[in-house]
């Protein structure tokens, strides 16, 4: 693969902040230096909690691509166009860095393996070097729309893996904003320039930041399965659909019982407790959701003022209300399809309004959709799993029963599961998750034989598993902190801080 950098330039000599290398003497057992350790982590991550401090404006980008890619502080720039497939511009000296090349990956959370999810720390790591990022880098990320989707999910990657704000940045605007600038002088046709690459690692990151960005499918299960979440926001934890909710599930008389998004899974409807987002409030049939809504016409985004008022749920047919709570450290999970569009979403509430403890769920809807043990054998069956209420009581649904794996009808109060298909593909009821999914419509657009619907990622699916559905964050966690790592201390490359790991020689 070809390399590109904003700027020949020697090799920079790898390092981490001065103040982390008293990681080696607390590793050692000195208690103030402990403490001075935490105070220094404090340090380079306290911007992270000031809304905002995500964003680079084009004129601040500009100055330092005129200083020869430096910030005044001497830290590397490095531009990272994330626009997918090579661009016919760039911001000028940008590195084309498409997202599915360097950021994702097929794994597991332990029930079967899904595309497109975070790159391992391996990854990471090899992109990272190859990029030619180190540990005194400013990573600029950027596409060639501000409303592309990987740039704010190449920059939760990046927050996941423990880089703070300090280091890596959105460019606002996009190419879209910094291409007025100056007639376009700051774009150009990607130019090939050698990188030299680094050594660096996501171990020699301060503290790993996993659990706090990602949401893995065993925290949304046990959340649904719990009663965590409530569809007026006012569970322990909030779960916001972001996808278009313009499916709508009716009952008998034709009344919406509930708008959920429609998917092409193993069944439709919404993650119990889920507080289905509904953006515009100036129209109140449009269940789209497009994060353009929240970005000016030059492509910048609106202030946190006014993106405050689009943050409304679906009540119901033209009703919305406010949900996000005034506890700016309440868990908040946002998901779409597959973890990619609903990115622009979470960038806004964690880092334009200030919500420190908002992730995505990485899996979203193409892991929790296909976990199904039951699919709809015959067409003229048509059962959704909530009543409705007044005008919009349903005629008939599905009264689902967990502990035994099975559901029954509302009208006959008989158990209809022997007269529902099998999947051949999905058989672990311990995580069926149609059994904690509200207006659930189980799908027809299956094969005779079972398998859940075509494109499906459960190929690999694992129906004798029994761990806690946490398995990509429980290895990451590994990796940043060097278990089962023996080689440098469990470190690759420069100074050990690896989230607390000794350094060798202690």
């Amino acid at each position: 693969m070809k390399k590109f950098i904003s700027k020949p330039a020697a090799l920079i000599k790898f390092m981490l902040l001065s103040v982390l290398a008293v990681s080696f003497i607390a590793a050692c057992g000195y208690d103030d230096v402990n403490e001075e350790k935490a105070q220094a982590i404090a340090e380079y991550y306290a911007e992270d909690s000031v809304a905002g401090s995500a964003l680079i404006d084009a004129e601040t980008l500009i100055s330092y691509i005129n200083a020869g890619y430096k910030t005044p502080d001497g830290k590397k720039v490095v531009i990272l166009d994330v626009t997918g497939t090579t661009p016919a511009s760039v911001v000028k000296g940008a590195v084309p860095a498409p997202q599915n090349d360097y950021f994702t990956e097929s794994r597991s959370d332990g029930v079967a393996v899904i595309s497109n999810m975070v790159a391992s720390g391996e990854k990471m790591d090899t992109s990272l070097r190859e990029l030619g990022i180190d540990g005194n880098t400013l990573v600029v990320i950027t596409a060639s729309s501000h409303t592309t989707n990987n740039i704010h999910r190449v920059f939760w990657t990046f927050k996941y893996w423990g880089f703070s704000n300090k280091y890596v940045k959105v460019l606002n605007g996009a190419n879209t904003y910094i291409s007025t600038i100056e007639n376009g002088a700051y774009m150009e046709t990607p130019v090939y320039r050698a990188i030299v690459p680094t050594t660096f690692s996501v171990k020699d990151l301060p503290a790993e930041k996993i659990d706090s960005y990602r949401a893995s499918f065993g925290e949304v299960f046990d959340g649904a399965k719990n009663g965590l979440f409530k569809e007026d926001g006012s569970g322990s934890s909030i779960l916001i659909p972001t996808m278009a909710a313009n499916a709508t599930v009716t009952n008998g008389g034709g009344n919406v019982i509930a708008r959920v998004a429609n998917n092409s899974n193993a069944f439709a409807g919404r993650i119990r407790g889920a507080t289905q987002l509904a953006l515009d409030p100036s129209n109140q049939t449009d269940y789209s959701n497009s994060a353009s809504l929240y970005f000016n016409a030059d492509g910048r985004f609106k202030t946190a003022e006014e993106i405050l008022p689009l943050m409304t749920r679906y009540v119901g047919e033209g009703q919305k209300a406010e949900f996000l709570p005034a506890d700016k450290n309440r868990r908040i999970i946002t998901h779409c399809g597959s973890g990619q569009s609903t990115a622009p979403h979470w960038f806004v509430i964690r880092e334009i309004l200030g919500y420190t403890n908002a992730a995505i769920y990485d899996g979203s809807w193409n892991e929790w959709g296909n976990f199904a043990t039951f699919y709809v054998k015959d067409t003229a069956q048509d059962f959704v799993t909530v009543a409705g209420t007044g005008a919009k009581t349903a005629t008939n649904y599905l009264i689902s029963n967990p502990a035994t794996y099975t559901y029954q009808e509302y009208n006959t109060k008989t158990d209809i599961s022997t007269s529902l298909g099998k999947s051949s593909v999905f058989k672990n009821v311990l995580w069926d998750t149609s059994f904690y999914t509200d207006y659930l419509v189980l799908r027809t657009n299956v094969a005779t034989d079972g398998t859940i619907s075509s494109g499906s990622s459960l190929s690999a699916a694992d129906n004798e598993y029994a761990g806690d559905g946490r398995e990509i964050n429980t290895a990451d966690k590994n990796y940043h902190s060097g278990v089962g790592d023996t080689s440098n201390g469990g470190n690759s490359g420069g100074a050990s801080t690896g989230g607390g790991s000794a350094p060798a020689g202690c």
